[in-house]
């Protein structure tokens, strides 16, 4: 194996050669986030803060020279060699509203080359998106004049090759151009300057079989290379026979098609799914996932990370439920934890839905697991307003067990231990007392006390009427909470459709009565039959409440029937 590396400016290796991106290398998936913190630490740059920007390596494959021209192939950084050609079209663009004659034409050595027969190439081309060869030859086939009167919208549209290839090129490249577009003309150079001046290692190898030695030894010697990437390096490395190597990439294409730029955290909650990782948590996901995976079974595990791709990609995006894809539950739960941010059980979900899959977990259980998951979150964030990082160790423990080593006892052990992080009856009814919601008392005030309180009647409601509530809701104060503080906690309050809460409005509690029994929910009906002609304590309802949750709903399987009493 021989291969050279050295450490390089931009601006000398985008410098009479051509770099080609295959169409069987990984697609651009760059966002906004990406963007912006290249642009931030450029800027820094700009300004005199840093010295100097530091992008890692790029790895290429030596193909020769052609007319005159070196040629390589991008085997590692092509995200960041297309970013900074964008942020450099970018550049000249606004250049030339600015009227900057000569810095707009002296962006075009960072742009294109010419060959020996003088004809013009792109520096950077990829064969897949083909809207950035487009980008660069318009901009640099165009006069000062010509481009200065040219806005960025119609500029993108002469430039948009493939609406449904390109929409992450076409966003990259506006986004730079609308943060450029206001910056002084000084500074507009500065950024320039501080871009072609980015630092990295470049690396080329003569063969494709070199490229897969050199991540390993890029990643043992602590240089800038994702799990991902040296995920996808070893998959392909040890793929036999080579021929399947093709099929291997168009998979991982797959998956960074579905993914994007969630990729990274996929791989992330994929390793803790299904490796033991609590006893490595120095480790890296890949080294975790290396060493646990025999080279001959390569295949095995991107067929296995192909079909968990799926399966994360309905949580974090969850369509709406249609047929046996999606379940109504599963809409309703994984909505809800990405609504909330709440990433700690992505590994169990993957483990939960894989076994549904191989059947050895039946539909009621898994509905009713992912019930009794979202239930426990309510009462233990929600309610109890805990930090759930507390139950990461109980993630790292038994997302593996559920995917490898699936039994009733196994999930029944999941469920006891996350309960056994509820400290107890009383410290529960104490947190369920500040549950509640008023615009008389402080301590009730605002949207947060509110949607706490919605949250918590909406799983009550259900799990007294054994099913989902698929209507808009609004939330009734029984006694007028301005009379008391007490009236404004969960105990005063019930969930009601909105026109019968405006019939209830001033009116006595009696009147109220009659009006409940109107509603489709069950809980007004329940209320207005326990309190018919009887005194309301709201103080005694909200203990009451509290004791009811602690004891039926944190439990895993769900029996209406337990709650015929409540009130």
């Amino acid at each position: 194996m021989s291969f050279k590396a050295e450490e390089r400016t931009l601006d000398k290796l985008l410098n009479d050669a051509r770099y080609l991106i295959p169409r069987n290398q990984r697609r651009y998936v760059w966002g906004k986030q990406n963007w912006s913190e290249l642009f931030e630490d450029i800027s820094l740059v700009a300004n005199g803060v840093a010295s100097s920007h530091f992008i890692g390596s790029i790895v290429l494959n030596n193909e020769g020279k052609e007319d005159g021209l070196s040629i390589y192939t991008v085997i590692d950084g092509q995200q960041r060699i297309i970013t900074l050609t964008l942020l450099l079209s970018a550049i000249m663009f606004t250049f030339a509203h600015h009227n900057m004659t000569d810095d707009f034409g002296g962006m075009k050595k960072f742009l294109i080359s010419n060959d020996i027969k003088n004809k013009t190439h792109s520096i950077v081309d990829s064969e897949y998106h083909q809207s950035l060869r487009k980008i660069v030859e318009v901009l640099t086939d165009s006069k000062l004049e010509e481009m200065s009167k040219t806005s960025l919208s119609s500029f993108i549209i002469t430039c948009t090759v493939s609406k449904s290839k390109d929409s992450t090129i076409i966003n990259a490249f506006k986004y730079f151009c609308e943060t450029l577009i206001d910056t002084p003309k000084d500074c507009l150079v500065k950024i320039r300057d501080a871009t072609i001046n980015i630092g990295y290692v470049n690396i080329i190898t003569s063969s494709e079989e070199d490229s897969y030695t050199i991540f390993e030894i890029l990643n043992a010697r602590g240089l800038d290379l994702e799990d991902y990437e040296l995920l996808k390096n070893f998959i392909m490395r040890f793929m036999q026979p080579e021929a399947r190597r093709d099929d291997a990439k168009a998979i991982w294409e797959e998956m960074e098609h579905i993914l994007g730029e969630n990729l990274k955290n996929f791989i992330k909650h994929y390793t803790t799914h299904k490796f033991e990782t609590s006893k490595n948590k120095r480790d890296s996901n890949y080294k975790i996932i290396q060493h646990a995976t025999d080279p001959k079974k390569v295949e095995d595990l991107l067929l296995d990370m192909r079909k968990k791709t799926d399966y994360f990609s309905k949580i974090i995006s969850t369509p709406k439920p249609d047929g046996d894809n999606v379940l109504d539950v599963e809409f309703k739960v994984f909505t809800f934890f990405k609504r909330k941010r709440h990433e700690q059980w992505r590994p169990i979900l993957l483990s939960l839905q894989h076994q549904k899959e191989l059947g050895k977990m039946t539909t009621k259980q898994y509905i009713s697991t992912l019930q009794f998951l979202y239930n426990y979150y309510v009462c233990f964030k929600i309610i109890g307003e805990e930090n759930s990082n507390r139950l990461e160790d109980v993630t790292y423990k038994y997302a593996p067990l559920l995917e490898n080593n699936f039994s009733d006892k196994v999930l029944d052990e999941f469920v006891s231990n996350l309960q056994s992080k509820i400290p107890g009856l009383d410290w529960f009814t104490n947190a369920f007392k500040n549950v509640g919601w008023s615009n008389h008392w402080g301590l009730y005030e605002g949207q947060k006390g509110k949607e706490r309180v919605q949250i918590t009647l909406e799983v009550i409601e259900e799990y007294i009427s054994g099913r989902s509530l698929n209507m808009q809701t609004t939330i009734e104060h029984i006694l007028p909470d301005s009379a008391s503080i007490e009236n404004a906690q969960i105990g005063n309050l019930l969930l009601l459709e909105e026109k019968l809460n405006r019939k209830c409005k001033d009116r006595p509690i009696d009147e109220k009565i009659n009006i409940y029994q109107e509603s489709a929910l069950v809980c007004p009906h329940r209320f207005a039959k326990r309190y018919n002609e009887k005194e309301f304590i709201p103080s005694s309802r909200t203990e009451f409440l509290a004791t009811f949750v602690y004891n039926n709903i944190l439990q895993l399987r769900i029996d209406p029937n337990l709650s015929s009493t409540i009130t």
